[in-house]
């Protein structure tokens, strides 16, 4: 007989349920499975009997639970652990405002207005009552080993800098592999050690200093939240599994929802970022407006040259990689061009084409700036088109009053995609996506249970997070969101908010009276700046300069042929002192660089 294969024989039901006897007998060997057939008596293992042909080894199963219950931890161990992350949490924040925003070089420490070196060891993290530090196995030197602390940078013809022409690919000089996955497990102390070391090797998108692309943030509320998701670990997709669940992100989207001025018969879901939420809208909107496959290769997508490139690539996992796309230019204020748009549309129609979607931005990643959501939500309608927005940058800005005007016709939006790791200061992995008639979401996600699900009891009347996206088993995310936002308050969101499109307007105005400089207007919290007419390698030195002690991390941009160094204030740590220091820099790299003396000063 074939034991490897017994529970697939017929007769395994059977047998499991007569058990023969109750006799236990001895066995001399050890199996590798529980089931064995045997017709001797051995002796030392116990078994029972269950058919003529099968025992079952009690030790074996035995020593599988001794091994499995390792993974129910206790309160104690469970307080160990949670006492020593935190520990490698406070090292890393405490850390976080000396070192670079990259995490490869620790530079001197600055004050407003004036630079202050840091005396080897000023801001080194000791131990002691009231002092923090990573842990009783704290890393020591050598070779693969990283120390924290502003005297502890290494130098070296391999050392990794920052900056726009330094490749940071590879391996770079404290980069370590992580603890390989092993049979047995080690101390939690040697599990941590090892994880903080990636505090050493990433962009610090907490920095202060961190002025590139679209930094993300999180706080320690929102720490704690996913904690609960995790502990609890509530199928959170389902009314049937855990309503509260369900509740709590619903309360979220509709709040969302409510910012935006949409009806309350809208509907969305949190996802795992702003692409997936797009896609999902994407999706919702193929289904609407080109229910026939046959007609994906005609069908066109109408996008701003400023729109995030995550938006074309869904196309391709939607199964519509044959559909057109038009890349609208922008006007002067770096807007759709609506005039553009309806030609294009015009000349598609002529064409026997299907123009379906088209995608407006409220904070494009490159400047910031808002399309006229009003004049495209006129030229969709014409169209018989999806409008979608694409909020996920600048969408929780609603919140401000001084930019509330900004989001005029959204509400007639068919769908927004908006960020909660971005606006409201959730870990990674948390967008949003709400589209306005509810029922066309759920037309296009509802789930049809198989049929191991078939006793669960369900409600038509309930709209289960499940019918509302294509993902399944997803992270319960809602504490993330909802917890920062129920022990902080909306006017803390808003506040932090307002002060960072106050300090882009700050940066504007110092910038603008400095000499050499030309400085774009900022529309949100990102600011474009470049010495005008010179080259780009001149603008690119600039940075450099800028950046080479490693106090801030900035980038540059090309909008509409012309390459600008690009800042974008959004960290809920960065406040006025940081955009002195950077200001500063400015002006230092600007004098560094012997440039012409001119008259006036450039500002666009």
């Amino acid at each position: 007989m074939d034991v490897t294969n017994f529970s697939s024989q017929p007769h395994w039901r059977h047998c499991y349920r007569n058990i023969c006897t109750d006799n236990f007998v001895e066995r001399k060997h050890s199996f590798p499975s529980p089931f064995t057939t045997s017709f001797k008596t051995h002796s030392r293992t116990k078994k029972i009997t269950m058919s003529s042909e099968v025992v079952f080894n009690l030790e074996y199963l035995t020593r599988l639970e001794e091994s499995a219950r390792t993974l129910e931890s206790t309160p104690q161990q469970r307080s160990e652990m949670m006492f020593k992350a935190q520990r490698e949490v406070d090292a890393y924040l405490e850390q976080l405002s000396l070192d670079h925003p990259t995490g490869w070089v620790i530079p001197p420490k600055e004050t407003q207005g004036q630079d202050k070196l840091v005396q080897p060891g000023q801001y080194q993290v000791q131990s002691g009552p009231n002092q923090v530090q990573s842990g009783p196995d704290r890393v020591q030197s050598g070779p693969d080993q990283v120390q924290s602390g502003p005297d502890q940078v290494q130098s070296g013809p391999d050392q990794v800098q920052s900056g726009p022409d330094q490749v940071q690919s590879g391996r770079g000089p404290h980069e370590t592999e992580p603890l390989p996955i092993q049979e047995n497990g080690v101390s939690i102390d040697e599990v941590l050690r090892d994880f903080s070391r990636i505090g050493n090797e990433m962009e610090r998108e907490g920095h202060p200093g961190h002025m590139a692309y679209v930094p993300g943030n999180s706080t320690a509320p929102a720490a704690i939240g996913d904690f609960l998701a995790a502990s609890f670990n509530p199928y959170s997709l389902n009314v049937a599994s855990c309503r509260r669940a369900v509740k709590m992100q619903q309360m979220i989207v509709q709040w969302v929802g409510r910012l935006f001025g949409y009806p309350s018969a809208c509907a969305g879901n949190l996802t795992s970022g702003g692409t997936v939420a797009t896609m999902v809208a994407m999706t919702t909107a193929r289904d609407h407006k080109v229910p026939r496959s046959k007609d994906y290769s005609r069908s066109v997508l109408y996008l701003s040259e400023l729109t995030h490139d995550g938006v074309a690539k869904c196309l391709s996992t939607l199964g519509m990689r044959e559909a057109v796309v038009r890349k609208v230019p922008v006007d002067d204020k770096y807007r759709m061009d609506v005039n553009i748009l309806r030609k294009f549309i015009e000349n598609d129609v002529q064409n026997n084409l299907l123009p379906f979607l088209v995608v407006a931005t409220t904070g494009t990643t490159d400047v910031g700036s808002v399309d006229p959501v009003p004049a495209i939500r006129a030229v969709a309608t014409q169209y018989n088109m999806w409008l979608h927005v694409d909020a996920c940058y600048g969408g929780f800005f609603v919140l401000c009053n001084s930019a509330k005007h900004l989001f005029e016709g959204v509400e007639t939006a068919d769908s927004i995609a908006v960020d909660p790791h971005k606006g409201l200061y959730a870990p990674f992995g948390t967008g949003l996506v709400l589209v306005r008639n509810g029922t066309l979401l759920r037309n296009s996600n509802t789930r049809q249970h198989g049929n191991y699900m078939q006793d669960q009891l369900t409600n038509p009347e309930d709209w289960n997070p499940e019918d509302l996206t294509f993902e399944q088993s997803a992270h319960f995310r809602a504490p993330r969101v909802l917890l920062p936002l129920q022990l902080y308050g909306v006017a803390t969101f808003r506040d932090a908010l307002q002060e960072k499109l106050e300090l882009a307007k700050y940066l504007y105005l110092r910038l603008k009276g400095q000499a050499h400089i030309q400085v774009v207007e900022p529309v949100l919290s990102t600011v474009l700046f470049r010495i005008p007419g010179v080259s780009d390698n001149t603008n690119r030195a600039l940075l450099r300069e800028i950046t080479t002690d490693g106090r801030f991390f900035i980038t540059t941009t090309t909008v509409k042929g012309v390459l600008y160094l690009r800042v974008i204030i959004f960290c809920y740590r960065t406040h006025r002192q940081d955009v002195d220091v950077f200001i500063n820099k400015v002006k230092d790299a600007v004098v560094k660089m012997e440039l012409p003396e001119v008259e006036f000063c450039h500002a666009g």
